[in-house]
């Protein structure tokens, strides 16, 4: 019996490749015997003509060079859960050209018979059988042409960059449900990790200034699915001093400014004993919580901020936004709270100033009230530190 040697990138290894050497192993390959003397007419006639050749054994030699972020540790891990559907099948990726690794492990064994094996799908690969004067001088070595399903890599890895999770699943084999699993997020996480990884180089171009060179607003994205797998990696992979926002049809990544993250308590209590001081009536005080929420930070239209009279208390939004920001929203929802303790906000029945009157004049309020609150506070604060 015969040892199969089956060289090839499998980048990534898909039904195509397992089908060949499940063929090989079961014999019902069809294969024809080819050499270097006659390797490019055997090719034309091994399309449509078929000859069995028994194997016992086949010995799938890895190449090293990563290919669309698939690396050989990947395909070699593919390639170990394939085996357990498909017999006696060794993998090897020792060296980085694996038709050289074929030909060394052929050589250290000179009393076995081998058979190179090339997958052929239509013509366009005939050109692949040239590969066989890699053992002209193993004479224990012949080729042997396998016809194999058309099935591209490329395909595959189209498909998994538009994450198409059912389609990825129709290049693999027939495997349990958690080895199909394991299969498909081997590739995924390889080819996106790759792809995005190309797309944080594109984008994060620096001046001299340390500030991107060009706009990086946006990726784009039709499948919100794929939206998400990619933000959980981009995560992963952002340099310091970058950030990532989940948008709704797309992610933005940039860089910003190192700053201290601020406690947010302090200032309020400093605001608030500020407005006491200034005789507003705001006692008893509001409860106020704090939500990062990131659905209302991704709508352009989405709160900022609210006031709820029937509890007395303020809800504020913080996800995405500067600290004087959140705190100017605390500034104009104490007014409200003012308003709605002097018993002015019992009569609003809408959430439209184009609709009330009446709510117009407590927004208008609110809005210049609360900002030259907060801005008189924030004077007298600078102008005490410059003081001291």
């Amino acid at each position: 019996m015969a040892t199969a040697l089956y060289p090839g990138a499998f980048k990534p290894p898909h039904k195509g490749h397992f089908e060949v050497v499940n063929k090989l192993l079961n014999g019902s390959h069809n294969g024809k015997l080819y050499n270097f003397d006659n390797y490019d007419d055997a090719g034309k006639s091994a399309l449509s003509e078929n000859r069995v050749e028994p194997i016992s054994k086949v010995v799938v030699f890895v190449g090293g060079k990563e290919r669309n972020g698939i690396t050989a540790q990947d395909s070699t891990a593919i390639w170990n859960i394939y085996k357990k559907y498909l017999g006696d099948v060794e993998v090897y990726s020792e060296v980085a050209n694996p038709m050289a690794n074929a030909s060394a492990y052929a050589k250290k064994r000179t009393e076995q018979k081998f058979y190179a094996i090339t997958g052929v799908r239509t013509e366009d690969d005939l050109v692949d059988l040239r590969r066989i004067t890699t053992f002209k001088n193993r004479d224990n070595v012949e080729g042997l042409i396998v016809k194999g399903e058309e099935i591209r890599a490329s395909e595959l890895r189209k498909n998994i960059l538009a994450g198409r999770d059912e389609k990825i699943k129709e290049f693999l084999p027939e495997m349990s449900k958690q080895d199909t699993q394991r299969v498909v997020s081997l590739m995924k996480d390889a080819i996106m990790r790759e792809s995005i990884e190309k797309s944080i180089t594109e984008m994060f171009t620096e001046n001299s200034g340390g500030i991107p060179a060009k706009s990086v607003s946006a990726t784009k994205s039709e499948d919100r699915q794929k939206l998400k797998y990619l933000y959980d990696y981009i995560k992963n992979l952002l340099p310091d001093g970058a950030a990532i926002e989940f948008k709704h049809d797309f992610l933005k990544v940039y860089y910003v400014n190192k700053h201290k993250s601020y406690m947010l308590t302090p200032y309020m209590a400093s605001l608030v004993e500020y407005m006491l001081d200034e005789g507003m009536n705001i006692l008893p005080l509001p409860e106020v919580k704090i939500k990062k929420d990131l659905v209302e930070s991704q709508d352009f239209f989405g709160r900022t901020a609210y006031y709820d009279p029937t509890v007395k208390e303020i809800v504020l939004y913080t996800e995405g936004r500067h600290p004087k920001d959140i705190m100017r929203s605390f500034s104009h929802e104490m007014v409200h709270h003012e308003q709605n303790l002097e018993g002015r906000l019992g009569k609003i029945r809408t959430s439209n100033t184009n609709e009330d009157a009446d709510l117009l004049k407590i927004e208008q309020e609110a809005y210049l009230k609360g900002n030259i609150t907060f801005r008189n506070w924030e004077d007298k604060i600078k102008n005490g530190y410059e003081k001291s």
